[in-house]
């Protein structure tokens, strides 16, 4: 078009390569051209222009793109955080303060026991939900903490089975399926243990007969594979791929947040394992995942040694710290009533210090 008289000047922006120099990705260049001289007829007959290398230019352009998308990303999960955490707070918050209310007037003993116990479901909920946040915060900001520690999986996963069996309600088996012997290993067991309650709660939550089985086995020298299996619903292979998604519920009207699986995941891709879902509807599901451990022979295990002293009653103090009127209030309440048949209360400073003896 600048030959053709068409246009005074151009500036143009492509990408070229140049196998002469090996240079196996293309470069950006910007080309700017004008006419400097004209014939009688206004036909050019001169071009001056300019060639630049603006790889770096675009590169950067192009980072900061990303960061715009990423920070745009972040805003839209965060609205839709602070959407969903708004609704599942006061969900169970509502009923703990609105029970609480009702308790305080009622004088039928079967109707405060009903009421505590739906107290205390919705303290439990709430809990988990506060430890999702803050877990999901600290993974976001990488400060999530992994402790290893040795211990006996199957010893462990033992004692799992016998906690959650009071979880159920139903027929349901929960079985813990040992293939192995003894299995003595340095793991992260907070966090191992986070993530398997997690999937046999849920397992629990959408089983109604049958059983619910989990286990493991070592898949290589480092790394544990683990799996909970269960009879229940199963999940639509339309919601399988979704399921690890943050918010993401199976079914609406069940409690939780959603955010389970999602923070579960992070933590075990954070630790360079896997985790993934078979399921069948109608049939039931399981829940697969890897683990990373290093293994402890039995003659390197070091079992803590725990000096034993005996305590006369009246000798024993407990000194609690406390700001909170509240929090010093439950203290003393549960220190009157639970431990000892007539204790001596103190309060010290603005503090609210307490000892008992």
């Amino acid at each position: 078009m600048l030959i053709l008289g068409l246009v005074d000047k151009i500036k143009e922006e492509y990408r070229v390569y140049h196998p002469e120099k090996g240079v196996h990705e293309l470069e950006w260049v910007e080309t700017y051209a004008t006419v400097e001289k004209r014939d009688e007829n206004g036909k050019p007959t001169a071009l001056v222009g300019s060639l630049m290398n603006i790889t770096d230019r675009k590169r950067a352009e192009e980072e900061l793109r990303e960061a715009k998308n990423k920070a745009e990303e972040s805003n839209r999960l965060k609205s839709a955080f602070l959407a969903n955490m708004s609704h599942e707070i006061r969900t169970p918050l509502n009923a703990i303060v609105g029970f609480s209310n009702i308790l305080a007037t009622s004088d039928d003993e079967e109707e405060k026991e009903e009421y505590v116990q739906i107290i205390e479901n919705n303290n439990t909920l709430l809990l988990q939900l506060i430890n999702d946040i803050l877990d999901l915060s600290k993974i976001e900001a990488g400060t999530l903490d992994f402790v290893y520690t040795d211990v006996n999986i199957n010893t462990v996963l033992h004692e799992l089975e016998v906690s959650m069996q009071n979880r159920i309600t139903n027929d349901v088996k929960l079985v813990f399926e040992q293939k192995q012997e003894d299995c003595f290993v340095s793991i992260a067991k907070s966090r191992f243990m986070q993530v398997l309650i997690n999937l046999i709660t849920n397992a629990i939550k959408f089983t109604e007969e049958g059983s619910i089985r989990f286990g493991y086995s070592q898949q290589n020298e480092t790394m544990l594979r683990v799996y909970v299996v269960d009879t229940g619903c199963g999940i639509p292979p339309e919601k399988q791929k979704s399921i690890f998604e943050r918010f993401v519920k199976l079914n609406t009207f069940a409690q939780g947040t959603g955010l389970g699986l999602s923070i579960y995941r992070m933590i075990i891709e954070h630790l360079g394992g896997e985790m993934w879902v078979e399921s069948e509807v109608g049939k039931g599901t399981t829940f697969w995942f890897t683990f990373p451990y290093q293994p402890v022979s039995m003659h390197e295990r070091k079992e803590p040694v725990f000096e034993k002293k005996r305590i006369e009653k009246e000798a024993l103090k407990v000194l609690i710290a406390e700001d909170n009127a509240g929090n010093f209030k439950l203290f003393e309440s549960i220190l009157k009533k639970r431990l000892f048949a007539c204790p001596c209360l103190e309060r010290e400073g603005s503090g609210r210090v307490i000892q008992t003896a």
